[in-house]
This record gives structure tokens, sequence and C-alpha cells, in this order.
């Protein structure tokens, strides 16, 4: 009897949105096959995918991706599920679904008759269209092929018991190492030439500085870094030079050190990030810096990525929404020093958007809404990739990036954020793994589809802390 839908695609490349599928059709009540599933619906369905193909299945589902499209396996697949339509005369027996940005000119001679259901703008939306297809087709329902079965099998893959292997692994966060910083900094005295003069600005300095009170700032910046900006009515009375590793364990008259050095770190940040990029106040009052359209070439970066390869993102692309309207994104970065118990920046990422590539959303509300369309199906590895290609533009070939303290003075970040290890792994679900791999570990079981379409301007969940 040919009741089973067979998912057919390139393993492990389209692995995530296979499983998706797989599980989405299921819960639909559909019997389905597929490598990454199996036992899905209590059922234990034979390892032989020949077997499948030839006897049970009433559809082969091609996921069609500039992957499967070549790759032997799945082209294999899909020649004996064409070989056999023909054979025994099966109407559409093979449907195949665009995945991505192949082109029609490219697609394999085993499909040219064939029109591809489009995914690649909307999952949601071409979903819609393959469960329309099966009941037109008069596809078998099977019960054990339910929403329970679906939730129950995902438990057994993915639980909280069972997503995890006794394997260590490196990972990667968002928190960047200062390398270095100035072994001592200054407490500068600003006094007026004559009296009734308002109180210095020290925004007019050329580096940062912290005003404390009665005319004192706090810099690491020496006396001469200030003398030609003071102007005609102030001058430097008196300095006086702070040892960084006294003042930071509150051996000096002034406490509050971390806090004071925190704040400098922050403005040379501020300094640099503005000079390389645009600067952007968020809705909780953070300042971010982004990418406008043509500030790099082809909007794209390219970096060294974890596994020291070179590699590339876009850092601003569009969307042409419903009713041609194009919205276009842009990729940006805040930082914020810690320094206590080790001396760091937390990066964070952010997605803006804009109508020209230019001019970016006043509305905040609207900015959050687009920010949760766009970056649906951004995982780790996009806003981590992107947080490597910024700092990487920022330390231009090198491994550290120069924040300017004063014409002598710098602190340094490294390029690359700090790893830890781990005792176990998580299995990713729509990775295979074998069964024994997996530890047995006593755990607690703990938008609106708007029919976009992709843009070429650029490459392309929730914005980690850690990525």
């Amino acid at each position: 009897m040919r009741d089973t839908i067979l998912l057919s695609h390139a393993n492990p490349e389209d692995n995530e949105f296979t499983l998706w599928l797989a599980l989405q059709l299921a819960s639909a009540g559909y019997r389905v096959w597929c490598d990454l599933t199996k036992l899905l619906g209590g059922e234990v369905f034979w390892d032989d995918i020949e077997a499948v193909i030839r006897e049970r299945s009433a559809k082969v589902i091609y996921v069609l991706s500039r992957t499967s499209n070549a790759k032997d396996g799945p082209l294999r697949e899909l020649h004996l599920a064409q070989s056999l339509a023909r054979r025994e005369k099966l109407i559409d027996f093979v449907i195949p679904v665009h995945l991505d940005d192949l082109p029609d000119s490219e697609v394999t001679i085993e499909l040219t008759r064939v029109n591809p259901i489009p995914f690649k703008g909307s999952w949601a939306s071409g979903l819609g269209v393959v469960l329309q297809k099966l009941e037109e087709d008069g596809v078998p329902r099977v019960a054990s092929f339910n929403p329970a079965a679906v939730n129950d099998w995902w438990r057994s893959q993915f639980g909280s018991g069972q997503g995890i292997r006794k394997e260590s692994e490196v990972v990667v966060s968002n928190w960047y190492k200062v390398e270095s910083l100035p072994a001592s900094l200054y407490e500068h005295r600003i006094s007026r030439s004559k009296p009734g003069l308002v109180d210095f600005d020290t925004s007019r300095l050329p580096y940062p500085g912290i005003w404390l009170d009665d005319l004192s700032v706090l810099t690491f910046a020496s006396a001469d870094d200030f003398t030609e900006y003071l102007g005609p009515n102030f001058f430097v009375e008196k300095s006086r030079e702070i040892v960084l590793e006294d003042f930071l364990a509150g051996k000096d008259s002034l406490r509050d050190g971390p806090k004071y050095i925190a704040q400098i770190l922050r403005l040379a940040w501020d300094r640099t990030l503005r000079q390389a990029l645009s600067a952007y106040e968020s809705a909780d009052g953070r300042l971010c810096y982004y990418f406008q359209k043509g500030m790099v070439a082809s909007d794209t970066v390219s970096f060294i990525d974890s596994n020291g390869k070179k590699s590339h993102r876009g850092m601003v692309g569009y969307k042409t929404m419903l009713g041609g309207k194009v919205r276009y994104w842009h990729y940006a970065l805040s930082g914020k020093p810690i320094v206590r118990p080790e001396t760091l920046f937390l990066l964070k990422g952010h997605v803006l958007f804009s109508d020209d590539g230019v001019n970016l959303w006043t509305n905040k509300d609207l900015m959050a809404k687009a920010r949760r369309n766009q970056c649906r199906n951004w995982w780790n590895d996009e806003w981590r990739d992107r947080m490597y290609a910024v700092i990487g533009h920022l330390a231009d070939g090198g491994d550290l990036v120069y924040f300017p303290l004063g014409s002598t003075a710098s602190f340094t970040l490294s390029k690359d954020p700090l790893p830890f290890e781990s005792p176990v792994s998580y299995i990713e679900p729509g990775v295979v793994t074998k069964d024994e791999d997996l530890a047995e570990y006593d755990f607690e079981d703990d938008d609106e589809e708007l029919g976009e379409v992709e843009g070429d301007v650029g490459l392309t969940h929730q914005e980690p802390e850690l990525g």
C-alpha cells in the first residue's frame, strides 16, 4: 500500500528545513519518512530508502536546493522516483519544493517539466500549497501521525534528558577581552584664567575624559594632549599620575575606580565606532553602530571564522514586501565594558531598518516588529559571524582593535571572542546521531507572514547574549 510521503534532501545541508517540513506533515496526519525522523507515529520504518520509494511511497517530496541539485545521493533518489513514476504511471509522484535561490535554468533535467512549489519567500505559504496538493491527490492520512505523536517524538529526541552528549565542546561567547591598558592615568585640575566663566566642556577634548568635580578631569591622556584644546580661558593647573592597578584595587583617594574606568572605555569605544560606522540610539538608550548601504564594498565584510577559514557576511540587505515596497535591513553592534573580574567588552548584535539603505526608521515599535519578521530564521551562526565580521573590519587585518586614549595611550581589544569549553555537547535538531552516543542525564523537562522576497544585497531568533 502506498501511504507514505518520503522526503528526499541533501544531508546535512538541508536538514533544518527537511525536519521542519517532516514534522509539519506528520502533525497534519500524513505518514512521513525521512532519514531524520524514522520512528514517527510509533512505527518502525525500513532503513533502505530505495525500498520505501519502490514499495510504500505515495509521494516523494524532493527538497530542491543548490546543494541537492548537485549532490549524488539526492539525485540518485530523484532518478529512481522519476523512473518508477514513468514505469508505473504514477501521476505527480515527485513533488519538488524549491528551497533557495537556485535559478530555474540550472535545475536538474529530471525536473525540467515539473513546477516546483516555492518555499524561499515563506515556508508557511509553501507548506499550505503542499498540503492542498496532498489533499487534492487523495494521499491517505494515518491516525497514528498527529500532533501528539510529533510532540512525543520531539521530546524523545531533543528533550532535556536526550539532547545531551558526553562529549566536550568548545563554544564561543560574545565577550571580547581587553588585551592591554596603559599602566597609569591622570587627574588633571583645570583652572579658569578669569572668574565668571562657564564650566569646561570635556566633549571638546580630543581624547576621552570623565568630569569629576571642581574642574577635575580623569583621563589616560597627558596634560600636553589637552593644552591646545583648552582655549584662552582655561589651563591645566596641576596633574596627578595614578597607578591603574592601585586605582582599580581601591587604593587611591578616588573611589569607584572600576566604574570610572568603564566610563572611559565606553567613551573610547563610542569615539572609535563613530569614525567607522553610523550611530543609532536603541529603545533602551544604548548606542549601537550600523552599516549604511554602500559603506563597504558590496555591503559585505570578509572575516576569519572560528575555524580559521575566510568567510563573509552581508551587513546590509533588503526584502521586497507585498506591493513592491523595499525594506532595507542593517546590521549593528553595541558594546558594554566590563572591568571586574576581568576587563572585557560584552558585544551584542542588532538589526535596524530603513526605506532607502541610509536613513533609519524613527518608529521603534515598527522597527521591533520588522526585526522579528526579518530575523526569525537567524540562528546563532548568523549573529556570531556578523559580530566576527565587524570586529575583524575594525581590526583592519590585524589581531587587535586599537582605541585611542591619548596621543601615546590606547587600549586594545582582541579580534576573537573568549572561548569556553563545555563538558557536554548539545545535539542540534536535524543532525543525525547514533542512539548509543546519547548520554543518560537526569534532567527535568523543562509573525505574521508578509510574503516577502529576499534581495541580493548582502548575505544572509533570538539575539543571543552568548553566541
